[in-house]
């Protein structure tokens, strides 16, 4: 860290520690981003920014711009369990995190967290809101699902421990989420505040283990999950704002002494139970460092720091978030240097290899056909042509297809075409997870055409992308293939292990 912003952070007033608590976003969707940026860091010494959008170039030029004006060196974050591409347009998206869970090898995980690493500190991040350490116990979970690596504990430990490592030694500080456990909810806290009846006891022998495991793994930050846990925390409050399980449990119970971020802000299951510059009083009181994403945050600035002066944010209160951030700045900030590039041709390798090992083979055995009807379930919303790699896959191996793709408004009573004589039916179905999108469960009148379709006499295959426990209604089709995501190359995996030209590596690491 260069000695001029060493000497800022030796001597930071009270306004100075305000700013350093807050970590408002830096959306690059928003024409205005960079002006209110500018201004934040200038008027208030933010913390940092947590970023939404934008590409390569244009995030690298707006951060080093923003590092230069900043007095104090600024976290610049972003959610990247998948890769940066999960957020900036042109880097690089690997498959949902549950396809590592599927193969279950460390260092693969550690490969593909280094690589991430690398990527996101050559345009100018600095820390990761990865990995996510919730075990997705609840099935119909909307929001975790896939984003997890499995149901059990042990699993994601193992795996969320290699990702750690990988990111950490390549200097890029990890952030596990989502304390104490998102995994049991059925609500996206995004809309809505889930409320989960688990008991300490339940909690310490679960959900806990994989960040009692970080934790030992020198994780440099944990963030909050804006969930109810009302048989530990009073008054059903979330665990973002509940002494008992941020101070209580992950401080005292775990002994984690570095910095908590709270979950964002712009989320329902925090921002509709009350004023925003409140709720983040009760955030920093219950021992949380960072409140993260404010909806207002010029406002929140302004009555954070009004209650600083009048003694309403306790000095004591302010002083320990203040160190822990500028503590985690020392020690992972430094002064720039050249990050090189990694190569393409290394993420291509890594997302080929976690594509072929990570595909289920639930039920069945490789396509007899070598005609198919192909029929296309897509709740993702895709507006491309989201079967293209799969069915292009089938050509090329010289299978005659005709394929329909079924609308997520057609008809209740759609009812497929007959089939010819010798000719399989193929169904894929896509599916996903994102904020406040609800696309992980099956439309009811999809529900009812897959079984139809399952029943034909034909030789009846289902593809599952994305969320696996869809297949749990659709016993009746021959062969049942899970993969994770929608990509390209685990459509071509997913393909082949159909055509037989691959065999079927992975190992469900969730119960259905």
């Amino acid at each position: 860290m260069n000695s001029s912003k060493a000497i800022e952070i030796s001597g930071l007033g009270v306004h100075e520690k305000v700013g350093q608590i807050v970590m408002p976003r830096l959306d690059f969707n928003d024409a205005a981003t960079l002006t209110l940026a500018k201004t934040l860091v200038r008027d208030f010494r933010v913390g940092g920014f947590i970023v939404f959008g934008g590409t390569r170039q244009s995030v690298k030029e707006t951060v080093d711009e923003l590092q230069s004006i900043s007095q104090i060196p600024l976290i610049i974050a972003c959610d990247a369990e998948r890769g940066a591409g999960q957020i900036l347009s042109d880097m690089t998206l690997f498959p949902f995190t549950m396809s590592l869970g599927a193969i279950g090898d460390e260092q693969l995980v550690h490969d593909e967290a280094a690589y991430i690493a690398k990527e996101m500190m050559e345009c100018g991040f600095n820390l990761i809101f990865a990995p996510v350490l919730d075990v997705n116990t609840n099935p119909d979970n909307p929001i975790i699902n896939i984003r997890a690596y499995g149901d059990e504990p042990g699993l994601v430990s193992r795996m969320a421990g290699a990702f750690i490592r990988g990111c950490q030694e390549n200097g890029l500080p990890a952030c596990g989420k989502h304390f104490p456990g998102h995994g049991s909810a059925g609500l996206d806290s995004h809309l809505e505040l889930p409320v989960i009846e688990t008991g300490l006891e339940d909690l310490t022998d679960c959900d806990l283990i994989p960040f009692r495991d970080a934790v030992d793994k020198e994780v440099a930050s944990i963030m909050t999950a804006h969930i109810a846990l009302p048989k530990i925390a009073r008054d059903a409050l979330p665990a973002t704002i509940s002494p008992e399980i941020i101070a209580g449990v992950l401080r005292n119970r775990i002994g984690f002494d570095g910095v908590v971020f709270t979950d964002s802000f712009h989320m329902s299951g925090i921002n509709t139970l009350g004023d925003e510059g409140d709720l983040s009083h009760l955030a920093l009181k219950a021992g949380c460092d960072v409140v993260l994403d404010p909806k207002e945050p010029y406002r929140l600035l302004s009555r954070l720091n009004d209650m600083a002066s009048t003694g309403e944010l306790s000095k004591e209160v302010l002083n320990v978030s203040a160190d822990r951030v500028l503590s985690l700045k020392k020690q992972w900030l430094g002064d720039s240097t050249s990050v090189s590039s990694p190569s393409a041709g290394k993420a291509e390798e890594l997302i080929d290899r976690i594509a072929r090992g990570s595909v289920c083979l639930l039920k069945g055995e490789k396509l007899n056909s070598n005609k198919a009807n192909v029929f296309i379930f897509d709740v993702t919303n895709s507006n491309a042509d989201i079967s293209k790699t799969f069915t292009d896959r089938f050509r090329d191996a010289h299978i005659q297809i005709r394929s329909a793709s079924l609308s997520l408004t057609s008809p209740a009573d759609f009812h497929p075409e007959g089939t010819d004589a010798g000719e399989a039916v193929i169904c894929l179905l896509y599916t996903t997870v994102g904020a406040w999108k609800k696309q992980s469960k099956v439309p009811e009148y999809y529900k009812n055409i897959l079984r139809e379709l399952g029943n034909l006499s034909a030789e009846t295959v289902l593809v599952s992308f994305g969320s696996p426990y869809v297949v749990r209604d659709f016993g009746n089709f021959d062969t049942v293939i899970c993969a994770f995501d929608s990509l390209g190359a685990c459509q071509t995996a997913a393909a082949e292990v159909v055509l037989g030209k691959l065999s079927a590596a992975g190992t469900l690491p969730v119960r259905l």
